[in-house]
């Protein structure tokens, strides 16, 4: 491999995990502050339709997988306006710890960069330019703006229902979804609201399996963000099943520009090992770079 075609792969990886990583922050997954602002639908127990609606509210909560790890080697392919980059890698995820993405040179595998997001920040190494940037969700405008958590995150990644702000959606907070349930169909509506943010899934009744998330954001100032996160390719995976193709896209209108995007993500047979470490240690030889820095570099993409 010459010196160029080398550069040039390290270049298509890094544009595509800077693309991937601007998507998925880009994205208005959930926010603290909407809290206060109401709890949404109701269901109530009044009916049979009515306590149909709430157990299936309930299973479809409840049918997540109950593994803590998953790990796969995936493909991510990013299409953002006349872009169209692919680039082989791995998908890792410990439940409530760490969600993993890292690009490969291709032939060598040879790691060219990763994205950890965490419950607490946010962390991207750099390898070919040995920097890495970290911080906290707060820290960075477009993050604290748009409200991003980790563990919306978390959810939409493992195919599950969340509510905004909220750790997980527990037993007591069930009946802040509403259901639309027509036993006709074969697809089901689950939605709720929180201030500026709408949540919609569409969830296979048969398969009990979430095949669409629809995430609606609004800011104060007429900006507006949506995600459209799409499911297929499900398989076994411990004591459930599991999407081994995601699809996401990001249509971001914040300060009158417009981010519009599409990440794909296939993985080869997702596996559930544990034997491997959820910490990034991170080389003193590496500069660490500010967020502004970051945002620079995400936005300025050739």
């Amino acid at each position: 491999m010459t010196h160029d075609k080398t550069h040039h792969s390290h270049s298509l990886a890094l544009r595509l995990i800077m693309s991937i990583m601007m998507a998925t922050l880009l994205t208005a997954c959930g926010s603290k502050k909407a809290l206060s602002d109401g709890s949404g639908g109701t269901i109530t127990a009044e009916s049979a339709d009515a306590r149909a609606k709430r157990e299936f509210v309930r299973q479809t909560a409840t049918r997540h997988t109950a593994t803590r790890n998953i790990v796969a080697n995936a493909s991510f392919t990013l299409k953002a306006g006349s872009k169209n980059l692919s680039c082989n890698g791995t998908l890792r995820m410990r439940r409530d710890e760490v969600i993993r993405l890292q690009l490969l040179l291709p032939v060598l595998r040879t790691e060219i960069a990763r994205v950890d997001f965490t419950p607490d920040y946010v962390l991207l190494v750099d390898r070919y330019h040995k920097e890495y940037m970290q911080v906290s969700y707060d820290e960075v405008s477009f993050l604290a703006e748009n409200g991003i958590t980790f563990y919306s995150l978390q959810s939409l990644f493992w195919n599950e229902l969340f509510l905004p702000g909220e750790k997980t959606a527990g037993e007591q907070q069930l009946g802040r979804f509403d259901c639309h349930l027509d036993q006709t169909q074969d697809a089901a509506t689950l939605s709720c609201q929180s201030g500026r943010i709408s949540c919609t899934w569409t969830v296979d009744r048969r398969a009990m399996q979430i095949k669409k998330a629809n995430v609606d954001y609004t800011h104060g100032t007429g900006a507006s963000s949506s995600l459209a996160w799409l499911y297929d390719n499900f398989g076994k995976l411990a004591d459930g099943t599991f999407p081994r193709h995601q699809q996401f896209s990001v249509n971001a209108n914040v300060s009158a520009k417009s981010t519009n995007a599409t990440i794909t993500i296939d993985m080869d047979e997702p596996k559930t090992s544990d034997n491997w470490d959820t910490t990034t240690d991170i080389s003193k030889k590496y500069r660490k770079i500010e967020a502004s820095d970051l945002l620079g570099k995400l936005l300025n993409m050739q």
